[in-house]
């Protein structure tokens, strides 16, 4: 079963709560948050989001039944609940898990879509919006390093989408744009070398059969 999140946590609601308080805590955290009042607020918006699943679940009896169960589960087992990435500090723990899991996993048994959807999955509009709004260089640095490292075994053609979210994370921070820009350097340069590795091994075998016959004879 997958991790599921604490919608009354995310409600500010005890599990005892009505439909009514229910309610009336969506409403009040719904103003709170709406996008119309917090301008271009990433964060807002993502909470807003959250705000809106909890209620969908925890206001329709069945659905609510169904994720009592599940909840119950998740807290029998001793498992930690989902939580969205919403800060800085929850994204950036997100990139290192991946970041391990991709250190972790042999090269050839990596599924590059998949790692590469992942990344991409973490830096949403609303994640790079949320982390450029906080404004924190060290720890975008931290989060584009970190991907950086889960992103170095793919192919140039699943590290380029990556890149250009990095690019928009780094924004006008010129130390994370050269980190940047020296891993897409160093990734064409591989692409190349892999390109044209067996043409060079193929000359490499063709110029040693040749010296052996010449001075073989």
């Amino acid at each position: 079963m997958n991790q599921i999140k604490d919608y009354y946590k995310i409600l500010e609601i005890p599990t005892t709560a009505t439909l009514q308080e229910i309610k009336r805590s969506f409403r009040r955290l719904a103003q709170q948050y709406h996008p119309d009042k917090n301008g271009d607020s990433h964060m807002a918006t993502a909470h807003f989001r959250e705000i809106q699943e909890a209620y969908k679940v925890l206001s329709d009896p069945k659905q609510r039944e169904a994720y009592h169960y599940q909840r119950w589960y998740v807290r029998s087992a001793g498992k930690p609940f989902a939580s969205a990435p919403l800060t800085p500090a929850s994204i950036l723990q997100e990139c290192r898990l991946l970041q391990r899991y991709v250190a972790s996993m042999n090269t050839f048994h990596i599924r590059f879509d998949a790692v590469s959807l992942h990344i991409r999955e973490l830096l949403t509009a609303d994640a790079i919006g949320i982390l450029l709004e906080h404004n924190d260089a060290a720890t975008n640095r931290e989060i584009i390093q970190s991907v950086l490292l889960s992103a170095q075994p793919l192919p140039k053609k699943y590290f380029m989408p990556i890149v250009e979210l990095l690019l928009q994370l780094a924004d006008n921070d010129i130390t994370a744009q050269a980190t940047i820009e020296q891993a897409l350097l160093n990734k064409k340069q591989l692409h190349v070398w892999d390109k044209y590795k067996w043409v060079l091994m193929l000359v490499i075998t063709a110029l040693i059969c040749w010296l052996m016959y010449r001075y073989g004879k």
